[in-house]
């Protein structure tokens, strides 16, 4: 918190809450999300309502992501590529709206003044970046984590999974097993932790910054945050998507040859 009569920028680690519904408390990071959600329903809806054969600007720029991501899922993803990049691309786009509106002009900025017992004043926003709230990103890697794990359940089963899990050769199995499962389940803290960290990073960047400095300023480090916010909702989704092709050995065909090698051998046939 800030004297009274100074600065009220104030960026906490924790989302601060708004109002209770019930047992339901909102939290500014809460309704960073449902925005964020919002736009991306909004488009999906413009987008069944008024594409044509021939695709105007507007509908250029929401096509452009979608596919260019897309391209890179069906060349990384094998044969299985289309079972899993719908997800892949829902977490790209989420993470990547809800990184962006957090330069949009009120976010951070706007909310109620609260003035404490000790005569601080402190500034709750109303609306908060939803990735710089850990909770929103620990449940995004929950989410990728049980995809993953689901996927390889799904083709191994449970005892490929486990003999995964397990190593080779099995003698070593107590060694290898707790090492396996902790490399697993530290997925969860690698993806939480890189998107959280670096979004609340910019979040207290910004807030110094147009505390302390003119507009012009600030607006160079706007311009930086949507690169960093791209860059970041790139590497949740493609390490998603790197984590369940290692899950499922997608590259693996169901004739057991890697994918280049079965491709080699079928254009060798057709000669």
């Amino acid at each position: 918190m800030q004297p009274s009569g100074g600065s009220l920028v104030n960026v906490r680690i924790d989302a601060e809450p708004l109002f209770s519904l019930g047992p339901l408390t909102v939290e500014n990071s809460m309704v960073g999300a449902v925005l964020a959600s919002l736009v991306l329903l909004a488009a999906a809806w413009w987008f069944v309502r008024r594409a044509s054969l021939v695709p105007t600007r507007l509908q250029s720029l929401i096509e452009f992501p979608v596919e260019w991501l897309s391209g890179i899922v069906r060349t990384s993803g094998g044969h299985r590529w289309r079972g899993f990049v719908t997800f892949v691309m829902a977490l790209f786009l989420l993470i990547l709206v809800a990184n962006w509106l957090s330069i949009l002009p009120g976010v951070g900025t706007i909310g109620l003044v609260h003035h404490a017992s000790d005569g601080s004043t402190e500034l709750i926003p109303f609306v908060r970046p939803a990735s710089a709230d850990l909770n929103f990103t620990l449940g995004l890697a929950i989410v990728s984590f049980v995809t993953f794990v689901s996927w390889a359940l799904r083709i191994h089963g449970i005892g490929g999974y486990l003999k995964e899990l397990r190593g080779e050769p099995a003698y070593m199995a107590p060694l290898m097993m707790p090492i396996h499962v902790i490399s697993e389940l530290s997925r969860l803290i690698s993806l939480s932790m890189r998107l959280f960290g670096n979004v609340f990073a910019g979040e207290v960047l910004l807030a110094t910054m147009l505390a302390l400095v003119p507009l012009v300023v600030p607006a160079v480090f706007m311009g930086l945050e949507l690169i960093f916010g791209f860059v970041q909702a790139l590497v949740f989704a493609l390490l998603s998507m790197t984590y369940i092709i290692l899950a499922v050995g997608t590259h693996e065909t169901e004739e057991g040859l890697p994918e280049p090698a079965r491709e080699r051998a079928a254009a060798g046939a057709g000669h």
